[in-house]
């Protein structure tokens, strides 16, 4: 008997994959890694050379997508009078705009191009961060119904609510999952209740922006029987580990007397805390759901500590789940962000200097040893997931056009999952 005859399929498998990249074969390499997928995705996910395989792939789609998009090409010029002698190609220029710490021989590797997918049976539940709906837009507002368009998928933008803990807003992540419940595109006037009768999702992507990622673990612990039906988990920036600057909002919170939720938001010592967060959102925003407001809950949610030891009591059996995850992170500078987040971001670099503003790598990482970071994106925490902010919402700052390719890289996400088999 052979030696490869021998081995275990999955090894065998490892070994096409590995021969098959060598010789750069990638049409058997994208075949090889979906079948892999397919087949077992724990232990797929948990090979190095698949590993390294997929978020190769990914930036190799997200570059691709982004020379094509107007825009994208437009915000990676370099400043001007530079950009009349820049050497760089557009790939070059989009690439390096757009990812931290990407390689020239990355940059110019040549892959097959992607097939286009047309999603009919799989939704993209997408679970907002704090505050949503305190801020000018809904995260992703803008790009969500190009994506519906080009590809058919149906979009559900959890009606999370902005100021509750991880574990309250399960219940809010069910309602889209299991009922159709949420905003329908994710469009801040399609707000769909049980009133209207809607059609419940079948397979459901869910993505988890900042504080959507706590929601969604929190979602994975108590309702592990909906794995079958979670083709994957994607933390967008995800404060999976909570935020130091959580942290220190909260214990100056937790020692203020006590306060009505809703009433003392307004007031200059309660506001002032809460709201350094996100000082852009907007108080008089605040009207439904009133009761359900609990700010610190929603702010524990966020501590280190209390992530800590979620991912102690649960990482464990979620991890355990046959369920794909994948991340994505931000890395930005100091005078790259509004002057009002200097202060945070100045903190966050003692930790980590390819912070997002509000968290830092390792605090985005989803906790499965087999969890794959697709890119470290170079924008800030709202540059990633917000549409420009109107000048009157921008207090000043020059730093809230969020330039961030956010359609090229959701265009990515979804040709992706598609090419893995994870989409249909």
């Amino acid at each position: 008997m052979s030696e490869t005859s021998s081995e275990d399929p999955e090894t065998a498998a490892a070994d096409v994959i590995a021969t098959a990249l060598e010789a750069a074969d990638y049409e058997t390499v994208i075949a090889q890694v979906r079948s892999a997928i397919e087949t077992d995705p724990t232990a797929a996910m948990a090979n190095p050379l698949i590993r390294e395989w997929l978020g190769q792939r990914f930036r190799n789609i997200f570059i691709g997508e982004a020379v094509d998009d107007e825009d994208a090409v437009k915000h990676s010029q370099a400043p001007f009078p530079l950009r009349l002698v820049d050497p760089r190609d557009t790939r070059e220029r989009v690439a390096k705009r757009m990812i931290r710490h990407i390689t020239d021989d990355e940059i110019q590797l040549e892959l097959p191009d992607p097939q286009i997918p047309v999603i009919r049976d799989t939704t993209l539940v997408f679970a907002p961060g704090l505050l949503t709906g305190l801020l000018p837009d809904l995260a992703f507002q803008e790009v969500w119904p190009g994506i519906t368009k080009r590809f058919g998928v149906r979009i559900i933008a959890s009606d999370s609510h902005p100021m509750r803990s991880a574990e309250a807003n399960v219940a809010d992540l069910e309602n889209a999952i299991e009922r159709g419940v949420g905003f329908a595109g994710g469009q801040p006037d399609q707000l769909v209740t049980e009133v209207d009768n809607p059609t419940p999702p079948g397979d459901v992507i869910l993505i988890g922006y900042s504080k959507g990622s706590p929601d969604v673990l929190a979602l994975l612990a108590k309702r592990p029987d909906l794995a079958p039906r979670i083709k994957a988990v994607i933390g967008w920036a995800g404060a999976v580990g909570g935020s130091y600057l959580a942290d220190d909002i909260y214990q100056k919170l937790k020692a203020m007397p006590m306060y009505n939720q809703i009433a003392d938001l307004t007031t200059s010592s309660v506001g002032k805390q809460v709201f350094r967060l996100a000082p852009v959102a907007e108080i008089k925003s605040i009207n439904r759901r009133i009761a359900e407001y609990d700010v610190l809950g929603a702010l524990s949610s966020l501590t280190t500590g209390v992530r800590a030891q979620f991912i102690e009591d649960h990482g464990d059996a979620i991890n355990s789940l046959p369920i794909p995850q994948f991340y994505f992170t931000g890395s930005t500078s100091l005078f790259e962000v509004p002057y009002f987040q200097r202060e945070g971001t100045f903190e966050l670099d003692k930790y980590d200097q390819d912070n997002d503003m509000q968290l830092t790598q390792s605090q985005a990482a989803l906790p499965s040893p087999n969890g794959v970071r697709l890119a470290m994106f170079h924008a800030n925490h709202w540059d990633l997931s917000y549409g420009p902010f109107p000048a009157s919402r921008t207090m000043g700052s020059q730093h809230l056009k969020n330039e961030f390719a956010r359609r090229p890289a959701m265009n990515a996400i979804i040709i992706f999952l598609a090419e893995i088999g994870l989409l249909s």
